[in-house]
């Protein structure tokens, strides 16, 4: 395979210097590092036509071979003729030279002019007359300095003002990059949506930080962010406003005519409430399909330049595009989590209808779960997963017939059996539901015994699902502390005692040390809460 090379350029001597020396009389000629020319010489032609003489193509051979055990060539005068060489680097490399060649009068007199140029008498006239029209009295170059030196001003002031410039696009350069790093990191983040105000913490801060503003704040929309966030105003920066008075100051400012409007952005001057942010403030939206979740304030610039640019206006915007998406997957993962949780109440529901008895006994050994789980080291994510387990432990009693649900005496062997079958319906009903994979293994397994004697699979010790072990516990407490139609409610006491008793037989020995020491408090203040439901019921 033959591979095709890009021909690779080297890099030229600047344009306008060359211009500079043909002004100054120079004749400019490219030469390879071994003195051989890359080019014609760019000169008035008759003397081009003699610098392309053997004898003069010789003198520049050994000039080179001079250049190269230096590591500045300089200029070297042979019979009145001058050579400034200036390296072409390729690389880093020296790759040849820009020579400029300048003559002296005695040129004119030199056997290098006279007896070594091959051509006739005419053309050795002309070149004769070409060469005294650029020659120079060297000695007194007070013109030509005069010039170079005005020439070195002119290039130090465009230098100055190419520095300037290039500082400024340096500074632009590093904002714009600031704003892309702060978009990519708020875009990373925005799966966050469980806990929003890390998230919008995180968004103000990151404001102030990329375009240095003092105080940054967003304030939530009473109508549509109150359900939604648990606060009411996040803000960042060495000031601190109440809520209510912000509100208010922010309510008034919107109501006016801004002195700027960009990229969505309002501008305001900094009077009265916000005086101490001088000298302008800033209100963005943050709306999404037609919500309004808040509004972005930023005042208090820093740096040289205190007023609003639209540098700042289009990082606020762009940042408030990603904030209000945000904001609006939170409100819809917060309707399909009530939906979620309000599916899985009418679930336990629908069993707390069917049995009277038993009725609030799934919210109890939720919570009673819950509790447990905290107390053995669960994280409060964690703990809550353990918590919808208890609510839908018995969802599978739908399918247990109800005469044998509600019986008010002892149960049969056989509808014992159908009893025992709930766990596996309540797996069976749950199976399909993509959010409650994790909590099946407790709906399936949370009559178990530690010793192997429970059902549905007889499973013992740690085969038994750490969830299911935690629920056995806690739906025993509450059956035990419960009234039935066959018996009455156990004495705190005597409940206490039991699981004591069966631990390591009925309990895993550690799980029932760390239920003796949960505060039931909570769960007392649930069944007063269950008991008040059902004389409201009965009335």
């Amino acid at each position: 395979m033959k591979l095709q090379l890009n021909e690779s350029k080297v890099p030229q001597t600047p344009p306008l210097f060359l211009e500079r020396c043909r002004e100054l009389g120079l004749v400019h000629w490219s030469l390879d590092v071994n003195g051989m020319a890359m080019s014609d010489p760019v000169g008035p032609r008759p003397i081009v036509r003699w610098l392309c003489s053997t004898a003069m193509r010789d003198m520049l051979i050994e000039c080179a071979e001079h250049w190269a055990t230096e590591d500045v060539p300089q200029m070297i005068e042979v019979s009145g003729v001058r050579m400034y060489p200036f390296q072409i680097l390729h690389h880093g490399r020296r790759t040849g030279y820009s020579v400029l060649i300048g003559f002296q009068e005695r040129v004119l007199e030199v056997p290098l002019l006279n007896e070594q140029y091959e051509g006739g008498s005419l053309s050795l006239a002309s070149i004769r007359h070409a060469i005294g029209e650029v020659c120079r009295p060297w000695e007194q170059l007070e013109g030509e300095i005069e010039q170079l030196l005005t020439w070195m001003h002119d290039d130090q002031v465009e230098g100055i003002g190419s520095e300037d410039m290039i500082e400024s696009y340096a500074e632009q350069l590093s904002s714009s990059y600031e704003t892309v790093t702060a978009l990519h990191m708020l875009g990373r983040e925005m799966g966050t949506i469980e806990e929003p105000s890390a998230y919008i913490n995180q968004t103000i801060e990151m404001i102030g930080a990329t375009i240095g503003y003092e105080w940054v704040a967003f304030l939530v929309n009473r109508e549509e962010g109150d359900q939604l966030l648990p606060s009411e105003l996040f803000q960042f920066g060495d000031r601190e406003y109440d809520t209510l008075s912000l509100r208010t100051a922010v309510m008034e400012l919107i109501d006016q005519e801004p002195v700027a409007v960009a990229d969505r952005t309002a501008v305001y001057p900094a009077e009265g409430f916000f005086e101490g942010l001088d000298p302008q403030v800033m209100v963005h939206p943050v709306q999404a399909q037609g919500n309004k979740y808040g509004w972005i304030i930023v005042g208090g610039k820093q740096g040289e330049d205190s007023y609003v640019c639209s540098h700042d206006t289009k990082t606020i915007d762009s940042i408030a595009g990603i904030f209000a998406a945000f904001l609006e997957n939170t409100r819809l993962y917060e309707v399909q989590r009530r939906t979620f949780v309000g599916t899985v109440r009418a679930l336990s529901g629908a069993i707390d209808a069917k049995d009277r008895y038993t009725r609030g006994h799934s919210d109890r050994v939720a919570l009673l779960s819950k509790q447990l789980a905290l107390e053995i080291g669960y994280s409060a994510e964690e703990a809550e997963r353990v918590r919808l387990c208890g609510i839908l432990h018995d969802v599978g009693k739908i399918g247990v017939p109800e005469h044998v649900l509600c019986k008010n005496s002892r149960l049969t062997d056989e509808e014992f059996e159908m009893i025992k079958l709930h766990p596996t319906i309540g797996a069976e009903m749950l199976k399909d539901i993509p959010s409650l994979q994790d909590i099946l293994p407790g709906v399936l397994h949370h009559h178990e015994r530690w010793d192997g004697n429970g059902y549905p699979a007889g499973l013992a010790g740690e085969n038994i699902p750490e969830l299911g072990r935690i629920l056995a516990l806690a739906d025993t407490f509450d059956a035990m502390s419960s009234n039935r139609a066959y018996r009455s409610a156990m004495p705190r006491d005597k409940v206490l005692a039991e699981i004591q008793r069966c631990s390591g037989s009925q309990f895993e020995p550690r799980l029932a040390e760390a239920f003796l020491r949960v505060d039931l408090s909570d769960y007392d203040a649930a069944v007063k809460d269950h008991a008040a439901q059902d004389i409201r019921s009965a009335a």
